[in-house]
């Protein structure tokens, strides 16, 4: 029974082998002759154009020789200069054109473009015509009493020439009789060079004849194209009709409108499907050996029947062990997993305490640096300052670059999606960056919009940030526009500015780690260069596609395209560069201001003493030199300051002080496994009063950020700017006596 079914199996596949290639080998012919019949009808109706426009050009140009000629009574020698010279300069601007001939009513030659007057021509008596010449030319004479075009073979030629053929148009006389016939010659072998060039094969036929089927021009030019039979064109075809057999060759014709031309163009069957022919061989080829190779394995299972049970056996057994096998992977696979999550978490507690060690000591050196400064009158000192000052910054920079990318690569900076209005988040950069922009005397203009976006805010802020600061750095004169535009589900953040540019050999490597344009010394005042490497590398994380366009000299466009909010409104363009969605109201997005950030007027008017007079701060930091450099600090600035090393402490000091704070500044990170954040939470519950609390970190996280919002505690980043520091406390403290 298993033999009869695998023979049966058999047979049956050679059949479909076979049937299927025949099908194929037929289906393959079909396709071959479509294919050329729609390339001939193709050729067909470009050789169409041409003819058309060759003849169209010359019936122009017959009709104005008809016209110069009606001005000439045949007799004035000096008329016929003027009009010799008109044709000449005519036909010598046109290559398709050999001469053109003025017959009179007798079949006299009276002008030839071809000879000028004056020679041996036929102005009286006319040139020894053979007779049947001028039997031919006194029929087409007669022809042209009925007036309109004429197309034929060379008229009246003596030589007979086979290279050209004529159109010619009558001049008749008031009464209607031919006065005179102007004839134009066209070289047959203008069409047959033409022709050559398609480039189809030795057997192509491409020829053009008159209605009357005499032969104009073909090629090859060896006399043996002769007018179609089947595929002639009649009056009632459409003007699409195809390419059909006619005899030996597949051939479409086609009449041209509204001349008595007639375009052929065919192909042997046998030069078409000469390629069809050898696919057809291959494929029998291909077919046979198939069918061999089944042959064989056919042979091969029938020998193999008689071991079935034994392999049914072995396919048993290694079943029964499969799902063991899959058990012990699948084990394998959630032990890499929770490995590989233990290094996640591992790699986030590494980073997030080097971010805070590497930090500490910058904040104590920044108070410290502004301590020494202060009160000094050594203007060398001061001007040492700046430079340490500037030297700090760049550091600072350099290393929440440093620290980010290391965050980015490590793949530990978590995502969190929300919607939120742009527009706010756009009108708080351009507040940072004001001040710079209008020191360099550049417009810095964000177009208003209300649209609504899906990210992760405190992951986009520092996205913008870095393309509207290198807009407003890079930019000598003019101004920086930022504007939204809607996208489909999408809107797109644009940055234009008309800065410096950036050459097109460099759009693509401006992405990578510390690669600065125009920076060959590594000026360190001028950052880095990772700060876009940082943004290449956040949007791929948030899936924000980034774009830049740029003309050196003339400016650039940096585009952040991100998902369009649900629900959206219907937007509209705000100016010529920026379209925003409409959308609800929603609250700003929680952020966290960046190290560096410029003091504000309140800020640079903290720094005179006395700004927190009579204010008690309660400082909390384990670190002796950090709490030492901001006591130092607030008490320069006319605080009373209470400083601990922790919250039990701080709790116990506040207890006997006489006076209650007025504010408190916490670092975050603090020994015994207590934070920043939960010990100013158990100090304002003691007190019974939600203190003012500034929050001090090293971290950068939006976690942070949102539950520093949900305590009402303002966060400063380490290292924070002493200036600033002082304007914080001098706000909150004023803002809660005003209460």
């Amino acid at each position: 029974m298993q033999r009869a079914h695998l023979v049966a199996a058999f047979l049956a596949f050679a059949a479909l082998c076979v049937g299927g290639s025949a099908l194929s080998v037929w289906h393959d012919r079909t396709a071959t002759l479509d294919q050329a019949q729609r390339e001939i009808a193709a050729t067909a109706q470009l050789l169409d154009e041409h003819a058309n426009r060759v003849f169209e050009s010359g019936d122009t140009l017959l009709q104005l020789f008809t016209a110069v000629v009606a001005g000439w009574d045949l007799t004035d020698p000096d008329e016929e200069r003027r009009v010799w010279e008109t044709l000449r300069a005519r036909i010598d601007r046109m290559p398709q054109l050999d001469a053109v001939r003025v017959v009179d009513a007798e079949g006299r030659t009276v002008l030839d473009s071809a000879r000028p007057p004056g020679t041996a021509h036929a102005r009286a008596p006319a040139p020894a015509l053979a007779p049947l010449d001028r039997d031919t030319v006194q029929r087409s004479i007669l022809a042209h009493r009925v007036g309109g075009l004429r197309v034929g073979t060379a008229m009246g030629e003596a030589d007979g020439a086979r290279d050209r053929f004529t159109i010619s148009r009558a001049l008749h006389n008031a009464d209607g009789q031919v006065r005179a016939v102007v004839v134009l010659a066209i070289r047959g072998s203008y069409f047959s060079r033409i022709y050559g060039q398609t480039g189809w094969g030795t057997g192509a036929r491409l020829a053009l004849f008159t209605a009357a089927r005499e032969r104009l021009a073909e090629w090859p030019p060896d006399g043996t194209v002769e007018p179609p039979v089947a595929a002639w064109p009649q009056p009632w075809d459409p003007p699409d009709t195809p390419a059909m057999p006619d005899g030996t060759h597949l051939t479409a014709a086609r009449q041209l409108d509204p001349y008595p031309v007639v375009v052929v163009a065919s192909r042997p069957l046998h030069e078409i499907l000469a390629g069809w022919r050898e696919r057809a061989a291959w494929a029998g080829a291909i077919t046979g050996g198939v069918l061999a190779g089944t042959g064989l394995l056919f042979l091969y299972a029938l020998s193999g029947i008689r071991r079935e049970e034994a392999v049914r056996a072995e396919l048993v057994r290694a079943n029964l062990s499969l799902d063991e096998r899959v058990r012990r992977r699948t084990a394998e696979l959630e032990g890499a997993l929770r490995a590989a999550e233990t290094a996640n978490l591992a790699k986030m507690k590494v980073l997030a305490t080097v971010s805070h060690d590497l930090r500490q000591p910058l904040q104590g050196l920044a108070a410290f640096h502004d301590l020494l400064l202060k009160d000094s009158p050594n203007p060398d000192l001061h001007r040492l300052g700046r430079m340490a000052s500037a030297s700090l910054q760049a550091g600072q920079r350099l290393l929440d670059d440093l620290l980010t990318l290391s965050r980015l690569e490590a793949g530990v900076v978590p995502v969190e999606e929300a919607d939120f209005a742009v527009g706010p988040l756009l009108e708080q950069l351009a507040a940072e960056l004001a001040a710079e922009a209008a020191g360099k005397g550049l417009r810095l203009r964000v177009v208003p919009t209300t649209a609504r976006v899906r990210s992760d805010p405190a992951r986009l802020q520092p996205i913008l940030r870095n393309l509207l600061s290198n807009a407003v750095k890079y930019t000598i004169s003019g101004g920086i526009v930022v504007g939204v535009r809607r996208r489909g589900d999408h809107v797109r953040v644009e940055v234009w500015d008309s800065g410096q540019g950036i050459p097109q050999a460099e759009l693509g490597t401006i992405w990578e780690e510390f690669y600065q344009i125009g920076n060959p010394a590594r000026d360190g005042s001028r950052g880095a260069g990772l700060g876009l490497s940082i943004v290449d590398r956040t949007a791929r994380l948030l899936n924000h596609p980034l774009d830049v366009r740029s003309r050196p000299g003339r400016g650039s466009v940096f585009t952040v395209t991100l998902p369009r909010a649900e629900p959206a409104g219907r937007g509209g363009l705000v100016d010529d560069r920026a379209a925003d969605v409409a959308a609800e109201p929603a609250p700003a997005p929680v952020l966290v201001l960046p190290v560096g950030t410029a003091p504000t007027a309140a800020a640079r008017a903290a720094t005179s003493a006395g700004r927190l007079g009579g204010r008690v701060i309660l400082i909390v930091e384990d670190d002796p030199l950090q709490r030492s450099s901001l006591t130092l600090l607030l008490e320069q600035a006319g605080a009373v300051v209470v400083a601990a090393d922790s919250f039990d402490a701080a709790l116990a000091m506040t207890r006997a002080a006489v006076n209650a704070p007025s504010a408190i500044l916490s670092d975050y990170r603090l020994p015994g496994g207590t934070d920043g954040l939960s010990g100013i939470e158990r100090l304002r519950a003691t007190l019974g009063t939600g203190l003012p609390a500034v929050l001090l970190t090293g971290e950068l996280s939006a976690e942070l950020a949102r539950a520093a919002e949900g305590a009402r505690c303002t966060v400063l980043t380490k290292p924070a700017q002493p200036a600033r520091i002082l304007a914080t406390l001098a706000e909150l403290t004023t803002a809660e006596a005003a209460a």
